[in-house]
Parts: structure tokens; sequence; C-alpha cells
């Protein structure tokens, strides 16, 4: 038995998909009389049975050509399974998709079995413990920040730039690399653009302008430049999503 009744959700939506969110082998108490409008009670019953079904990380890497995420979904489709999120990129003459994928339990093995001996595909599946998209504490993020670094290619500087950031216990969320040329010039520019967070609680030491420092005197050192700019979350329809500084 779980009492929900202390659960708080911003909206009625929100706290709808949270629910429709949990395993379908629980069941949900309605109440309302003949023609009254039905609404949730505040105690969520499970049953006795388990989920039954399995969660997969799949990565899939292979020369680019057309028709692979196709294929990869066709599998995943036939087997029962269905696609959640998924990020795809090109790196290279390579094209790398990773997914997250539900399927039936008794499906699971199979399905890894199946996608692993796909033609002209390296593939590897991770079996995650439970559904990823039922309700959950998450860890409170509190430091973030957009690190950009831009300047001539140099061998580690990925290395470089991501050491002064985890010297100062950053997580990197996101990170994008590329080549680029230069404006107005054919010089080969190297480019690295991405997002590092820091749980709470945040030791007393910490502090972002010693970071950017730090991060200034490497750029000095490198000849690029190295920007770090704080309360930036995510990447979003090619738009940074600026988070409101708490109080």
């Amino acid at each position: 038995l779980l009492d929900c009744s202390n659960l708080s959700f911003s909206s009625p939506f929100k706290r709808m998909n949270a629910l429709r969110a949990l395993p379908r082998s629980l069941m949900i108490s309605a109440f309302g009389g003949a023609g009254a409008t039905k609404s949730f009670a505040s105690k969520v019953y499970f049953s006795s049975g388990s989920h039954d079904k399995a969660y997969l990380i799949v990565n899939s890497l292979g020369i680019d050509r057309t028709g692979i995420v196709s294929e990869l979904s066709k599998v995943v489709s036939d087997a029962g399974g269905n696609v959640g999120e998924s990020q795809a990129a090109k790196v290279g003459n390579h094209f790398s998709l990773t997914m997250l994928v539900s399927v039936p339990s008794d499906k699971s093995k199979s399905l890894q079995s199946q996608l692993q001996n796909l033609s002209g595909m390296n593939t590897h599946c991770i079996e995650t413990d439970g559904d990823p998209n039922a309700v959950q504490v998450r860890p409170s993020i509190a430091y973030s920040g957009r690190f950009v670094l831009e300047g001539a290619d140099d061998p580690g500087l990925v290395h470089k730039v991501t050491s002064v950031l985890a010297k100062h216990n950053l997580s990197i969320d996101t990170m994008e690399t590329a080549d680029e040329i230069a404006p107005h010039g054919a010089a080969q520019l190297f480019k690295i653009d991405g997002i590092c967070t820091a749980l709470a609680p945040l030791p007393k030491s910490f502090d972002s302008d010693v970071i950017r420092e730090e991060l200034f005197e490497l750029s000095n050192s490198l000849n690029c430049d190295i920007t770090l700019e704080d309360n930036v979350t995510r990447k979003k329809r090619g738009n940074w999503i600026w988070t409101v500084e708490a109080a």
C-alpha cells in the first residue's frame, strides 16, 4: 500500500502524467457518484505481480548508410518493444544511435541477440533496473553552466578543459565537439560546447569565478578562448535555456 496523499505536483496534469508512468500492474481507486466527475483517490494499491517489461539502453554504431534507424526500430517493433528516448549522431563516416527501449521481459534476451547480430552494426545492450519513467526523487542541481572553447585544434584540448571542471567536482551533462572553418579564412578551428553541473549541497569553497579564472589561464596557454556561463541548463531546439538564479 502506497499513500499518495503527501505527493505534491504543480498541476493536476503533472499528477496525472506521474501516475500514468507507474507500472500497469498497480490499481488506482477512483471515487464519485453517478454522473459525477471521477477523481483519483489518495491511495494507490500495487498488485503482487511484478512489472512485465524490461528496459534496455541500446547503442549501435556502424558505417553511415541509408536505413539504419529504420532497421533497428523494426527489430524492436517486431519483438513487441517500443523506442522511448533516443539520440543519434554522425561522427566521421560512422553513424551512432542510442535508444531507451522497453520490451516484454520474456523477449528481452532474444531482442538483444537480434540487435547484436545485425549486419554492419556494432551494438551493445545494457538492461536497466526498473522503469526509468516511474515517479522518482531526483537529486537537486545546485550549479549549472555552459562551457565553450573555440580555437586552433591542439592535442589534448578535451582532456585539459574537462580536467579543470572535474577538479571542482563538476559533472559533464552534455558535450559536443566539432571542427569548423574559421570565418574569412581557411584555418581549421576546434570547438567544444557543453553543460556542466554540480549537485547540492555545494561546498563552501565552490566559486565559479575561480573556475573561470583557471579556464582563462588555460586558454592563454593554449591560445584559444574558453568561457563559462552560469545558470545555463540545456540545449533545446537550438537555443540554450537559462535558469533563474536562486535568491
